[in-house]
């Protein structure tokens, strides 16, 4: 029996996917995960970041009552970051990874993750994500972790209400 090509690619699933909170020394490697040429293409926001801006918006955010960030930790390395903004009740959430650890089930599941996080301490009782209406990878990672889309236009927001 033969393997296609394109399966032989394929990168095995992730294992266990869990957060923790951002700290400072975080900045650099969340900066370059932003800035990946296929992150920028299906952020709503494409250009790309100087550092010294990117620096800048990190360290206030990590002092921000309203902004919590989280590395996502595959099988206990860092791959990605999850990002979630709060206001009255409601969170608003993104989520980028490193290259290597797209397709392998991490996004899903980061965002399960924060969903608990969310509806669990934080206490919020809804979240919302704004995702491009081409960005097929992220509304399927949304989807599977249970958001279900809540309007239409260029931008689709999808959403979770805590149960």
């Amino acid at each position: 029996m033969s393997v296609s090509p394109a399966r032989s690619r394929r990168r095995p699933p992730a294992g266990r996917v869990t957060l923790r909170p951002a700290e400072a020394g975080d900045c650099r490697r969340i900066w370059l995960w932003r800035n990946d040429e296929e992150t920028r293409r299906a952020s709503l926001g494409a250009a790309p970041i100087p550092f010294d801006t990117h620096e800048r918006w990190f360290a206030r955010s990590l002092r921000s009552r309203a902004r919590k960030i989280y590395v996502v930790l595959a099988d206990g390395r860092a791959s990605g970051v999850a990002r979630l903004d709060l206001d009255e009740g409601q969170g608003t959430v993104s989520l980028h990874l490193a290259a290597e650890w797209r397709g392998r089930g991490v996004g899903p599941a980061a965002i399960e993750a924060l969903a608990e996080l969310a509806f669990g301490p934080l206490g919020l009782r809804s979240l919302r994500a704004s995702v491009k209406r081409e960005n097929s990878r992220s509304i399927s990672a949304f989807r599977k972790a249970g958001f279900t889309l809540a309007s239409e236009g260029e931008v689709l927001c999808l959403e979770k209400i805590r149960r």
